[in-house]
């Protein structure tokens, strides 16, 4: 589990359109890495969401707590 760079408000990557996760991607070890990292993320920025295109991942996929 790792804390991901978070990008800030104009930075370019927030405006890539995302691609939707298949269903073999979702219990993927890579995706489910990638969940963890989040939430770690998430936690360590005092947030209650997060989306994945925020930790640089341009993917359809949030945490929310």
């Amino acid at each position: 589990m790792a804390i991901r760079k978070v990008a800030r408000l104009g930075h370019p990557v927030l405006r890539q359109k995302c691609r939707d996760v298949t269903r073999e991607e979702i219990s993927s070890p890579e995706m489910r890495r990638l969940v963890r990292d989040m939430i770690d993320t998430m936690h360590d920025y005092g947030g209650v969401g997060l989306a994945a295109p925020q930790v640089h991942e341009s993917v359809r996929l949030a945490v929310i707590e």
